[in-house]
């Protein structure tokens, strides 16, 4: 005798045939596109990805008073920005900032920025992208008072 389901929720559809699926052999099921990637918007010092970290690319603005890095976590596959500034450079007393960079990731334009801040001659790197499959890319302003610079790095 055939008895008649009538429709079902297509969840319980999925669930059925998952199990049907593991039970014939194994099915494997990519969840990384329901999750949120694990390190964006982290701090890579914090998350330790810092520690397998190195420059991929860097540009100099304003003759390398100040420098825009590219850096990339092999151990968690993340990418950041950093802009350090450079032989004694300080910012100018009363800008908000006169060194900021950004991280890009060029799949989907998810952005984090950091700023110098004012009076110092410091460096910042912005929070970390999950760059896993995708690539990314780091721009760089800096600004000395009477110009200001602009340049980015290469995709990664």
């Amino acid at each position: 005798m055939v008895r008649n389901l009538g429709v079902r929720p297509r969840g319980v559809v999925r669930a059925a045939a998952m199990i049907v699926a593991l039970a014939a052999g194994g099915l494997v099921v990519n969840t990384q596109s329901a999750v949120a990637a694990p390190y964006d918007g982290t701090d890579p010092a914090a998350t330790g990805c810092a520690s397998t970290a190195r420059t991929i690319d860097a540009r100099n603005l304003d003759g390398g008073n100040a420098r825009i890095e590219l850096r990339y976590s092999s151990g968690c596959r993340t990418a950041w920005a950093r802009i350090t500034l450079q032989n004694g450079t300080r910012c100018v007393p009363g800008e908000d900032r006169c060194g900021s960079a950004d991280i890009v990731r060029n799949s989907d334009g998810q952005r984090y920025s950091c700023y110098t801040p004012a009076g110092t001659n410091t460096s910042c790197y912005t929070r970390q992208v999950n760059d896993s499959g995708v690539t990314s890319f780091a721009e760089g302003w800096f600004d000395n008072g009477a110009q200001s610079y602009y340049d980015r790095t290469r995709n990664w």
